[in-house]
């Protein structure tokens, strides 16, 4: 299968490069991954990209050199056309990364950059992440980043944030039941005795819904980053939380997703954040989540291929991921979503709660809203 036909996955924080070899890259791809993290320096980003075209993957390149471009002084766009030569002849390559969570005044400067990329690149799109809604409030200000970004930058991609599964510290558990938290992680901290309930920050569904109707008028792709590794206030999500962010995302329409993280950053991150148990771990074994993972990025890719394939007996296939129209089954606190009542076809869902997406091709996917107790 080649790209074209696969659903783009990446992750955040990739192989350290003390670790960094062929072999690697073979284990992240069999984890399920097709995109993955290169940002070395300049001369191993070119190996990296070598092996990814043998493999049949490609990759988002970090240069150290695109800082630079960034200040804006005397001589970046020489240093920006550098870039683009050195990686001129790495079909690997699939976009180049510019900047994570950039605010409003920043957004003249990408621009620059970006527009001068596209200009002299037009084979090559940018990579930039956006604040999560909960960082930008209220809504309306958050809905004006958006359209600001939009705007000046002039993306070929909209990509965001919104980790919600949070733990929060409790006398007694209530109604919510108890967060996942490592023993590594409450032996760093001493919360050994401490007691966290699982809470799922609001506004997720709001945010999604802010970047997918955002990114249609545009008239661009857009990509969700999922939380997996525990960190600060972040639980350590399970099985089932990891399955409810894969499958909200892709129900959604997102044209690509990352997980947050593949490799677990060192010990030598400063607290709060703390973090713990990524898909490989520091010190380069697997970690719990791999197996996880792997199984997660099989079922995407299944589900992916019927948004796209041709069924038996139909004459044209949808071709591309196409989303529709998105509704709401059941009880939701977030306050943008849309109650089911009817598309298409379908007149009735009733059931439960849960996420109901439409596709071209008269395609829907329906993904539950009770990450570990789902219904069938």
């Amino acid at each position: 299968m080649n790209m074209s036909e696969q659903y783009p996955i990446t992750y955040w924080y990739g192989i350290r490069k003390e670790f960094l070899s062929r072999e690697r890259l073979i284990e992240a791809k069999e984890a399920g991954f097709n995109i993955i993290e290169c940002a070395y320096d300049t001369k191993t980003n070119l190996q990296v990209l070598a092996w990814c075209q043998e493999l049949g993957l490609r990759a988002n390149v970090q240069d150290e050199r695109m800082y630079a471009c960034l200040t804006g002084d005397e001589g970046w766009e020489a240093k920006m056309d550098a870039i683009i030569a050195d990686y001129a002849d790495c079909p690997a390559v699939n976009r180049f990364f510019v900047r994570d969570e950039p605010v409003d005044d920043y957004f003249p400067t990408l621009g620059r950059v970006v527009k001068y990329l596209h200009a002299h690149d037009p084979k090559h799109g940018e990579y930039i992440n956006l604040l999560p809604l909960v960082a930008v409030l209220p809504y309306e200000k958050y809905q004006a980043h958006i359209d600001g970004y939009l705007r000046e930058v002039e993306p070929t991609l909209l990509s965001y944030d919104h980790y919600n599964l949070i733990k929060r510290e409790v006398p007694a558990l209530t109604t919510l039941p108890e967060a996942r938290v490592s023993d590594e992680n409450r032996e760093r901290n001493g919360w050994q005795n401490v007691l966290y309930e699982a809470w799922d920050r609001e506004s997720y569904y709001d945010n999604m819904e802010m970047i997918r109707d955002s990114a249609a008028r545009a008239g661009i792709p857009w990509m969700t980053i999922i939380l997996l590794v525990e960190h600060w206030m972040y639980r350590w999500p399970t099985e089932g939380e990891v399955r409810w962010e894969a499958f909200n995302a892709l129900t959604y329409g997102s044209t690509a997703l990352s997980y947050f993280t593949y490799w677990t950053p060192g010990v030598g991150h400063s607290e709060p954040w703390s973090y713990h148990n990524g898909i490989i771990l520091a010190d380069g074994r697997r970690g719990e989540k791999y197996e996880i993972v792997k199984a997660i990025n099989a079922e995407l890719q299944t589900l992916y291929r019927g948004l796209l394939e041709a069924r038996p007996g139909e004459a044209v296939a949808p071709g591309a991921l196409l989303s529709e129209a998105v509704f709401h089954v059941g009880p939701e606190a977030d306050t943008l979503v849309k109650p089911f009542a009817g598309y298409g076809h379908v007149s009735d869902l009733r059931g439960g709660r849960f996420v109901v997406g439409f596709f071209a091709g008269d395609r829907f996917m329906v993904t539950s809203k009770d990450h570990d107790h789902p219904r069938p």
